[in-house]
């Protein structure tokens, strides 16, 4: 049975009139602005909470990006400069770019809709806002998001014969379930549009808000790049009839990944895949050009991530004792994680464009090999 509760009573009065779309399902259990996953009082970000993001993992994406940060600023010497975090969750890796940092022509900015999270950004050195509209441009823009596109609600669709069809919500003897119905156009053209064709019983998970809002996010850049790091492929590989079939949509909840994604609503994040072919087309043809797609160990090994001390040779490394030691030993392995083959710098991709500025000598453009 459904328990009872503000979020599942609200489910239950919206179930009264129908089915509901598996999208309208999400944008209700991740951000219902009282009970919502990411609307909640529990950040779910963190070691011990649901998930870990790079920049709560080490603090080498920080160091890395921050070198990033350092070449923005050296390429646009005595300008005001923008540096922005969209979807910057409580502030970490923003706040660390600010610390690290003391350039007095750089600005700061953390962007995140559930600011309760975010705590005072003045002593920080950085200035936190509700939407990119509120953010000084400055004369150039650095613009970070790291897993946002991938918290965006999404639906779920799936090929029958000729047809396809949108997965709904519905209740069924007191507890969830799902149910389908024909796709809306909007879905029909998403695929037609991008000549994607499912095979038959083959899902997927998109978001039609993924090209609109990365447009957006592309015309308020005047002169400057967009950094988009997220989990996810080009069109071809993420709508693989063989390599995902099932789509890739995921539920997380204490560290642990679940492909039930009705259960515990409002309790467990979900999440989708992106298509980076969205992004890149919304960023061309928005003016800005592709300078770099690849993995994220790739861009992290380009800014110098291995000459932060957490990569030193152990023979360099002293330690007073076996506490210091084993705390030691857990940070040079998270740091690890984020640039060998195992860890989620392989999972997770990155997407550089530029709109108005220096296309060519920037460090991730470099060869590693």
């Amino acid at each position: 049975m459904l328990p009872t509760g503000t979020l599942e009573d609200v489910l239950r009065k919206r179930l009264r009139n129908g089915d509901l779309p598996f999208r309208e399902f999400v944008e209700l259990v991740l951000y219902h602005p009282a009970c919502g996953y990411y609307t909640r009082a529990k950040n779910p970000v963190g070691k011990g909470a649901d998930y870990v993001t790079a920049p709560l993992l080490s603090p080498v994406f920080s160091y890395a990006l921050g070198n990033l940060v350092r070449e923005f600023l050296g390429r646009n010497e005595g300008e005001v400069c923008s540096i922005v975090d969209i979807g910057c969750g409580d502030g970490s890796l923003i706040r660390d770019l600010a610390q690290r940092d003391a350039d007095p022509n750089a600005r700061f900015f953390g962007v995140d809709r559930a600011l309760s999270r975010l705590g005072p950004s003045s002593a920080s050195g950085w200035q936190s806002a509700t939407s990119l509209a509120e953010v000084p441009k400055g004369t150039a823009q650095l613009i970070f998001s790291n897993e946002l596109y991938d918290a965006f609600p999404f639906s779920r669709v799936v090929r029958r014969g000729d047809g396809l069809h949108e997965l709904c919500v519905t209740e069924r003897d007191g507890s969830l379930d799902w149910s389908e119905r024909e796709a809306p156009a909007e879905l029909i053209r998403y695929f037609e549009d991008r000549r994607v064709e499912l095979t038959d019983g083959q899902f997927a998970d998109v978001s039609p808000e993924w090209e609109s809002f990365h447009a957006d996010v592309v015309r308020f850049v005047e002169r400057g790049l967009l950094v988009t790091i997220d989990y996810g492929f080009p069109a071809d590989k993420l709508f693989h009839p063989r390599a995902r079939r099932f789509g890739t949509a995921a539920a997380y909840s204490g560290q642990r990944v679940s492909r039930d994604l009705l259960a515990n609503p409002g309790q467990q994040d979900l999440t989708a895949h992106i298509n980076f072919g969205d992004l890149q087309r919304a960023g061309e043809s928005n003016g800005a050009s592709t300078l770099f797609f690849d993995r994220l160990a790739k861009f992290l090994l380009t800014l110098d991530i291995t000459s932060h001390e957490l990569f030193r040779p152990v023979h360099e490394v002293t330690i007073s004792g076996a506490e210091e030691g084993l705390a030691l030993i857990q940070e040079r392995e998270n740091a690890r994680r984020l640039v060998l083959p195992d860890g989620i710098g392989v999972e997770m991709r990155v997407l550089v464009q530029a709109k108005g500025t220096f296309e060519e000598g920037w460090s991730f453009q470099q060869e590693l090999f």
